[in-house]
């Protein structure tokens, strides 16, 4: 027995007159006959949009009734007089016009009016072959929800007892401005339900090493999919990239994935069959996740990237956590929580594993590839711009002789300011980027930064103003403040997931 999630995209169903019914119900069919064979079917669908436009345009099964309503008006125009109530015909017709379907409200009211006729045409075609439906809606804030998609996956496995097919699609109604498309869905869903394999039909064979489309690649490590720059030509919200991309990312939580044409024949049964010569198939890269591991390695959504170095990588396969240390690049916007795909900075196609991210990202953009010392160093700076910035008229002003010295100075003296002039005088560049940050740092940027480390890091911020060293320009090596800031990580230890290395 097979457990296999088929994502449908719109450019495979889409047709001239709105979708393609015979390519649907064939699927469908193919999808009934496997489930007497023992094996059991998740469809990812798209296409609610695409239908919902079509149905509020006249287009699709009703286009033969634009032409018959656009006579009956202009009939009606010619016997109606301005006198006589034209504006109030006009005030009524335009009820009849094209809805505005631009933006992510027009994405959202295309898709409640198209979601529904969806559901009936699969609950209609499946009825017919003898198989009962059940339908799953998602949004973003299911994915980044560990019990939600924890629930999902159990309502998925018991549907799939009961012999039902589940037909999962993106709630575009409630969620249009997200970026989330059905490919990174179907990847969820893939991981939620255990399933073994994952297949994405779309309007191509696969996926082609060059632009004329000749060259179709049959195997692909995640690596090379994540890498890949030829591509098929997009279609629907997805495209080939995409899809790349989440094949890629069920591969390494150990699903393996094929990319291919939903007209192929039997492509449900070939899809089932790993020795199927298939589309573009992308290799599964370790075993499949256990339980606890799930929703951070392949379920929630990345809200960002890490780029690493190898001494960070290897430091991370043999247990320990991730250190600022070791953080060498930061790609996206993020708060602390949000998880993120850890990769190798200088080979970016490398996925090492996903977490939790400790930090928001502007916090780790300041303090990357600082040593604990470096760390220390802006820690210091930075609470004494916030708190005394001219170190004058505050709380401890005056108490200590270095600090009476300091008062001729700036919170910024490296003459007079131990942490300033270790940290603008280091060899790293990093070190020195970070000092010209906190250099050209305004009042309101200070308050964002400190505001965000208050949020991320309680401990080592309660223990830094416990102290007060920072007003003396350095956090005292060996003091409990020191202890915290070394302690300071990247990403939650207990969520990583380190995938298989390649």
């Amino acid at each position: 027995m097979t457990r296999l999630v088929l994502k449908l995209g719109s450019s495979s169903i889409a047709s001239g007159d709105g979708l393609a019914l015979d390519v649907i119900a064939d699927l469908v069919t193919q999808i009934a006959a496997a489930q007497r064979d023992g094996h059991e079917v998740i469809l990812v669908t798209s296409g609610a949009a695409r239908l919902g436009r079509q149905l509020l345009a006249f287009e699709g099964p009703t286009a033969r009734a634009g032409p018959e309503l656009q006579r009956l008006i202009d009939a009606v125009r010619l016997t109606v007089t301005q006198e006589s109530g034209l504006g109030e015909l006009k005030a009524t017709l335009g009820r009849y016009g094209a809805a505005d379907l631009a933006g992510p409200l027009g994405v959202a009211l295309a898709a409640s009016v198209g979601q529904p006729a969806l559901m009936a045409l699969y609950r209609q075609l499946a009825a017919a072959v003898g198989v009962e439906v059940c339908q799953i809606l998602l949004s973003k804030s299911d994915l980044d929800s560990a019990e939600a998609m924890g629930d999902v996956g159990s309502i998925l496995i018991s549907a799939l007892e009961l012999g039902v097919l589940p037909v999962v699609n993106g709630n575009d109604t409630t969620d249009p401005k997200s970026e989330l498309d059905n490919d990174q869905i179907a990847v969820a869903v893939a991981v939620a339900a255990e399933a073994s394999r994952l297949t994405f039909l779309t309007n191509v064979r696969g996926v082609y090493a060059d632009g004329d489309m000749r060259e179709r690649i049959a195997r692909l490590t995640p690596e090379e999919a994540r890498s890949v720059r030829t591509m098929a030509p997009p279609g629907g919200r997805g495209g080939m990239r995409s899809k790349l991309n989440a094949a890629a990312r069920a591969a390494y939580c150990g699903v393996e994935s094929v990319i291919g044409s939903a007209s192929d024949p039997d492509a449900v049964a070939r899809s089932l069959s790993p020795r199927a010569r298939m589309g573009t198939v992308i290799r599964a890269a370790g075993d499949r996740l256990a339980p606890g591991a799930r929703w951070v390695g392949g379920i929630a959504y990345p809200m960002g990237t890490i780029g690493i170095n190898r001494e960070a990588e290897r430091s991370l396969r043999s247990g320990s956590t991730l250190f600022l240390s070791g953080v060498k690049r930061i790609d996206g916007e993020f708060d602390p929580g949000s998880v993120v795909e850890l990769v190798d900075v200088r080979h970016p196609e490398r996925l090492i594993g996903r977490g939790s991210v400790a930090m928001p990202s502007t916090i780790l953009r300041l303090l990357r590839a600082l040593s604990t010392e470096e760390v220390a160093d802006v820690l210091s700076i930075l609470f004494r711009l916030r708190h005394a910035p001219g170190l004058r008229g505050t709380e401890r002003d005056v108490r200590t002789a270095s600090t009476a010295a300091a008062l001729a100075g700036g919170p910024l003296d490296p003459t007079q300011f131990e942490d300033v002039a270790g940290l603008a005088g280091r060899g790293s560049l990093a070190a020195r980027q970070a000092y010209a940050e906190l250099a050209s740092a305004t009042p309101d940027r200070v308050r964002i930064l400190t505001d965000a480390l208050y949020q991320a890091q309680p401990r080592a911020c309660s223990a830094i103003l416990a102290e007060g060293s920072f007003l003396a320009g350095k956090v005292s090596p060996g003091s409990p403040a020191h202890r915290a800031v070394r302690d300071m990580h990247a990403i939650h230890r207990d969520s990583l997931v380190v995938f298989r290395a390649s």
